[in-house]
C-alpha cells in the first residue's frame, strides 16, 4: 500500500512539473541578428595608389561579439573616390525577452604596392549606422605612413 502511495505521489509531481514547464513554454529562443550593409566612402588624397581592408565586428553592452565578413584589398586610384560596401553587419539582436542595439567597430589597413610605404590599422568605433555612412574616411600619407582621417 505504502509503495503505491508512492508512485501515486511521484507520479502526480511528474504530471505538476510538466504542466509547469508546458505552461511557461521555452523563454529562451536563440537570437535573431538584425544586419544591414554599411557602404563607406573613401577618398585618396595621398598621391599615391593604394588599398584598403576592413576587418570588424558588432558588440553589445556586454561585449558579445559578432564578426562580420571581411573586406579584402579594395584599390582606391590617386585622387579620386570610392564606396566600399561592408555586408552582413549586425545592428541589433531580438530574443524573446528583448531587442539589444549593438555597436560597430571597424579595423581599417591602408596598403601600398610599393614597399617605400606602409599602412597601420585605424580603429573606428559606431554607435549608429549614420556615424561613418554620411561621410568620408580621408587618406593621406605621413611621411611614408598612410594615415585615415574621418570627416562627416
Amino acid at each position: 500500500m505504502k509503495q503505491k502511495k508512492i508512485v501515486s505521489m511521484i507520479g502526480a509531481l511528474v504530471l505538476i512539473i510538466s504542466a509547469v514547464v508546458l505552461i511557461t513554454g521555452c523563454p529562451n529562443k536563440p537570437a535573431e541578428y538584425t544586419k544591414e550593409d554599411f557602404v563607406l566612402k573613401f577618398k585618396n588624397e595621398s598621391g599615391q595608389k593604394c588599398y584598403v581592408e576592413i576587418h570588424g565586428w558588432s558588440y553589445d553592452k556586454i561585449n558579445v561579439h559578432v564578426s562580420f565578413p571581411d573586406v579584402l584589398k579594395t584599390e582606391i586610384p590617386v585622387g579620386s573616390e570610392k564606396n566600399i560596401t561592408v555586408k552582413d553587419v549586425v545592428v541589433s539582436e531580438k530574443t524573446s525577452k528583448r531587442i539589444e542595439p549593438y555597436n560597430q567597430h571597424f579595423m581599417i589597413l591602408v596598403v601600398s604596392d610599393s614597399p617605400m610605404y606602409s599602412g597601420k590599422w585605424h580603429n573606428f568605433d559606431s554607435k549608429s549606422k549614420t556615424q561613418y555612412t554620411e561621410g568620408t574616411f580621408h587618406i593621406k600619407l605621413e611621411g611614408s605612413t598612410f594615415k585615415v582621417d574621418y570627416t562627416n
